[in-house]
């Protein structure tokens, strides 16, 4: 019996996936490159690893120097968190923070 994957197996999923699917998209402001894209991935795992925001569906895409923040969340107060962690985790200034509260 092959035994259950624990949370850092998942988030090492989520990263490789994450570059995979990234570093070929288009961005909200034009290609990204592969250094927006691992920025993108990098901000997605620290977003999974808070624990008041399990559950949550956030999209971060990362384009030159502007993030977008996409998706939904149970509460006003995991909207602004979101929004506080990647600030506080990116040198990057500009942060648009499109979160529905649903």
């Amino acid at each position: 019996m092959k035994p259950a994957m624990v949370r850092s197996d998942w988030l090492n999923v989520v990263l490789v996936s994450g570059m995979i699917v990234f570093s070929g998209c288009a961005g909200f402001a034009g290609e990204n490159t592969q250094q927006d894209a691992a920025e993108a991935v990098r901000l997605k795992a620290v977003l999974l690893e808070a624990p008041d925001l399990a559950g949550s569906a956030i999209d971060v895409t990362v384009s030159e120097d502007r993030i977008l923040l996409e998706g939904f969340v149970e509460k006003a107060t995991q909207r602004q968190r979101t929004e506080d962690l990647v600030r506080e985790h990116s040198e990057i200034d500009q942060v648009s923070n499109r979160i529905e509260v649903k």
